[in-house]
């Protein structure tokens, strides 16, 4: 590769880790990207080729991301009907777990309005995407956009904040 390249390389490799943490699936983006980029421009004229890669790269990450949703989903769908050893979790990872949702409710009403509602009723009140697309008046695919981005927005931030429960003193804290 010549070095424009390798620094474009380098630069799609940082713009992708807005959307992707794994390092794996970062290297997997950007070299589809550029693939695609290539075959494209194969086809016919590309005007603007840094931003075709750029743009690219983007829905392949938000694609990438939305198949991992599903895939998580579908597991926890699948998830074993005995729920009998949840039984053994004490009061104070119970008071951890609460701490963690009210920092994800936080998070979650700092979201732009249209994505909080489409994040609400899909996740708290378990609306298909379909339905959730009826009631608001939207596309399935927008939908799908913005669940993408308030997943990763309550993400991002519950990583940030890393709530522990120290039992001496039995306090939070916040990192």
């Amino acid at each position: 590769m010549d070095k424009e390249t390798v620094e474009l390389y380098g630069r799609l490799k940082g713009y992708l880790r807005r959307f992707l943490r794994r390092s794996e699936d970062i290297e997997d983006v950007v070299q589809d990207s550029f693939l695609k980029t290539l075959e494209a421009a194969a086809k016919g004229d590309i005007h603007y080729p840094s931003s075709y890669l750029y743009t690219t790269a983007r829905n392949l990450a938000i694609n990438k991301l939305t198949r991992n949703y599903y895939e998580l989903f579908d597991f926890i769908e699948h998830f074993p009907e005995d729920t009998s050893f949840l039984e053994t979790v004490s009061l104070e990872h119970e008071a951890i777990y609460s701490e963690r949702l009210v920092l994800f409710c936080r998070v979650a009403s700092q979201l732009p309005e249209q994505c909080r509602k489409v994040l609400i009723l899909r996740k708290v009140y378990g609306y298909s995407q379909n339905e959730v697309a009826e009631q608001l008046g939207i596309s399935v695919s927008t939908v799908e956009k913005h669940l993408v981005k308030g997943m990763l927005r309550c993400t991002e931030f519950m990583e940030r904040q890393d709530a522990t429960f120290d039992v001496e003193t039995e306090k939070w804290t916040i990192r």
